[in-house]
């Protein structure tokens, strides 16, 4: 898992529009407009805590197991 994030602050552009001016654009603070920057502690431990979420809930299907099942639903459904 990284610990780096896509800026909220400048949607990972690295750059931020001046107030009042129409072309000037300035370098975010937030990531020093590299466009990524650090998780927060805040952040961090909610990363955690989906990622622990994911890891308990059940596993996905595989798509062998999807296409038995539609074959057995259409074997019910002919008889």
């Amino acid at each position: 898992m990284s610990n780096e994030i896509e800026c909220p602050d400048c949607n990972g552009h690295g750059t931020r529009l001046v107030p009042g001016a129409l072309d000037d654009a300035d370098t975010c603070p937030d990531c020093g407009g590299h466009g990524w920057r650090p998780m927060t502690g805040d952040e961090l431990a909610d990363a955690a805590e989906r990622q622990a979420e994911d890891a308990a809930s059940e596993p996905p299907i595989t798509m062998d197991e999807q296409h038995r099942a539609a074959f057995a639903q259409k074997q019910e459904l002919r008889s």
